[in-house]
């Protein structure tokens, strides 16, 4: 049967959790005729990318939306679309509040989670992956999971190539920053890194939001090839960077996993989280020590719990630039 109704996926959580929902969305699109997504004005260019969003809804929970009186009026926007169903692919119980609010007649998130005594079914969370749990929350509405994917859109191709100046060489894409400072990959590191793939003709370029303008400059200030620093540039524009990229390392990031989402070769750096929750690709790899006491958080934390950050400090440039040989074609 032609795919029929309107769904609203809500997933407003890090970036990388909505670039992972874009699987979710792809598979979704299958099955219903209209797939929206709600995210957080960070999430928003990630789920502009994902090509069978119908819509995206803004959900600034944490600004013009916060309190009760944003999340009634951003119901009462949600309200217009009369639902058929909610996916709650986060799990909190404001985004539930905000499907119940917003009448969904169907509201679908994983059992045990914080919002689920707001849904209307309750599906069993699996072990393993990331992207196990979209498939999870796929199969529940009778839609077959499919990988995550982005695609970058038109106006940011163009606005990169203006910001990379019709830059000559191959990109070498290299993002220096996390929402945790446990995730983040010394400077040095990073310098060292960019004069490695600088000799093998890549031209790197540092990505990230504007709180990693610094990490950049010290990267810059270290490394003997030049960089081209686009931190702090929107997210779309970023995503555009990526997708002409040969070839992108970062931490366990959200840009990272948008590389990988827009099948870009990528070497993903991991320390205090678990290379065992993402599904590597044929040109992807997780570069780690696999010390004892790694990984040691789910999502990334402020300090290392010991105190000497070995997983990432100890992690060598030599050994990051024998993956990223690994990947290129």
């Amino acid at each position: 049967m032609p795919p029929a109704g309107r769904v609203l996926v809500v997933q407003p959580a890090f970036l990388g959790d909505v670039v992972f929902t874009s699987a979710l969305v792809d598979a979704l699109a299958e099955r219903f005729a209209e797939v929206d997504v709600c995210v957080t004005p960070r999430g928003r260019d990630v789920a502009l990318a994902m090509p069978r969003a119908a819509r995206v809804e803004v959900f600034d929970k944490r600004g013009a939306d916060s309190g009760p009186a944003g999340l009634w009026r951003v119901a009462r926007r949600l309200r217009e679309r009369r639902y058929e169903a909610a996916v709650l692919a986060h799990r909190s119980p404001r985004s539930a509040l905000l499907a119940w609010l917003a009448r969904i007649p169907r509201r679908v998130g994983f059992r045990g989670a914080p919002g689920s005594p707001l849904y209307t079914e309750r599906v069993p969370e699996p072990r393993g992956t990331f992207l196990a749990r979209e498939a999870a929350l796929a199969r529940a509405l009778s839609a077959e999971p499919r990988p995550m994917r982005l695609l970058a859109r038109p106006e940011w191709l163009r606005a990169a190539e203006e910001r990379l100046r019709g830059s000559p060489n191959s990109l070498a894409a290299l993002c220096v920053g996390s929402e945790w400072q446990t995730k983040i990959w010394p400077a040095e590191h990073f310098a060292a890194l960019a004069d490695g793939l600088a000799e093998r003709g890549l031209t790197p370029v540092l990505l990230g939001g504007p709180r990693e303008k610094p990490l950049a400059e010290a990267v810059q200030a270290r490394a003997g090839a030049r960089c081209i620093d686009t931190t702090g540039n929107p997210i779309g524009e970023a995503l555009a960077i990526l997708s002409r990229s040969a070839l992108c390392v970062g931490g366990d990031s959200g840009l990272t996993h948008a590389a990988r989402a827009l099948g870009v070769p990528t070497v993903a750096l991991f320390g205090p989280t678990a290379p065992g929750a993402h599904e590597w690709g044929a040109r992807q790899r997780a570069a780690l020590l696999g010390l004892s006491c790694s990984p040691c958080s789910v999502h990334g934390q402020r300090r290392c719990p010991l105190g000497h950050h070995r997983c990432l400090r100890d992690l060598s440039a030599d050994l990051v630039l024998e993956h990223c040989e690994a990947v290129l074609p």
